[in-house]
């Protein structure tokens, strides 16, 4: 486990470094067009940029046109991966603690109860009663799989929320906001 969780940080590292390599041929592309933009503003439209110096103008220009969904997207997937081992020592200690409680049954007594049937099993009828205690153990990866599906849901839905309310405006609505 330790070692598939270290090639895991390191295929993050790796795509977060070609992330960045990324990032800098955008933000290079988007400098050129903002000085382009910023000449076409200040012939045309020299009241709408009256006030902002240069350097403001290219802060608004770049968090106006630099694509955010693949930082977003980056950072949920390290996020999902990082959180796992959390997530399952979670539920491993939420499955002890009910056990403990007694809010959980313990395998021997589900099997006893719902599968096994005067000695037998009631759906694998050629299997031992034996049998049913691993069939009963073995349900609870169920839990581990809906623990990690909802507790994957709630991280997307952060990610999403925060991706939608930082979402900036047009160029010319957030020159109006930055004036």
């Amino acid at each position: 486990m330790v070692g598939f969780f270290i090639g895991g940080v390191v295929i993050l590292g790796a795509c977060f470094g070609l992330y960045a390599l990324w990032a800098r041929r955008i933000s290079a592309e988007i400098a050129e067009g903002g000085e382009v933009e910023w000449a076409q503003l200040q012939k045309n439209d020299p009241e709408l940029v009256a006030g902002l110096t240069r350097e403001q103008f290219d802060a608004i220009y770049r968090r106006v046109n630099f694509p955010r969904f693949p930082k977003y997207a980056l950072a949920c997937a390290a996020a999902f991966f990082l959180s796992l081992p959390i997530i399952l020592a979670l539920l491993s200690g939420g499955i002890w603690a009910g056990e403990a409680l007694g809010l959980l049954p313990a395998p021997a007594e589900f099997a006893n109860r719902y599968l096994v049937e005067d000695g037998r099993m009631r759906v694998i009828t050629a299997a031992t009663p034996e049998a049913a205690m691993y069939y009963a153990r073995d349900l609870a990866g169920f839990y581990y799989f809906f623990g990690v599906l909802f507790a994957w849901i709630v991280i997307v839905t952060i990610f999403m929320r925060r991706y939608h309310a930082r979402r900036p405006g047009y160029l010319r609505e957030e020159i109006l906001r930055a004036r």
